[in-house]
């Protein structure tokens, strides 16, 4: 027996973007082929060859505490990206 995904992704920039889902809202950030995704409750890294479909995923931390962390981090870099473009 099968089941419902939704997902939808806001790319914000180059290499940083938002992603909806019914579960909950993450940011993921790097170029094709390595991305951090920062949940509420984890941080996962995934490392893959970009339209081949053939990716490692794996957890980073499941502390909430570094995820607040690793997402303030991303947020700050992004929106000083977005200052950089912006000048």
């Amino acid at each position: 027996m099968g089941f419902f995904r939704f997902r939808k992704i806001i790319p914000l920039g180059k290499f940083f973007r938002i992603n909806l889902s019914k579960t909950g809202a993450s940011l993921s950030a790097g170029p094709p082929g390595a991305t951090v995704n920062v949940r509420k409750d984890r941080v996962d890294g995934t490392v893959g060859i970009p339209g081949s479909g053939l990716s490692y995923k794996e957890r980073l931390s499941n502390r909430g505490c570094a995820s607040v962390l690793v997402f303030a981090l991303m947020l700050a870099s992004a929106l000083a990206g977005v200052v950089a473009w912006a000048r």
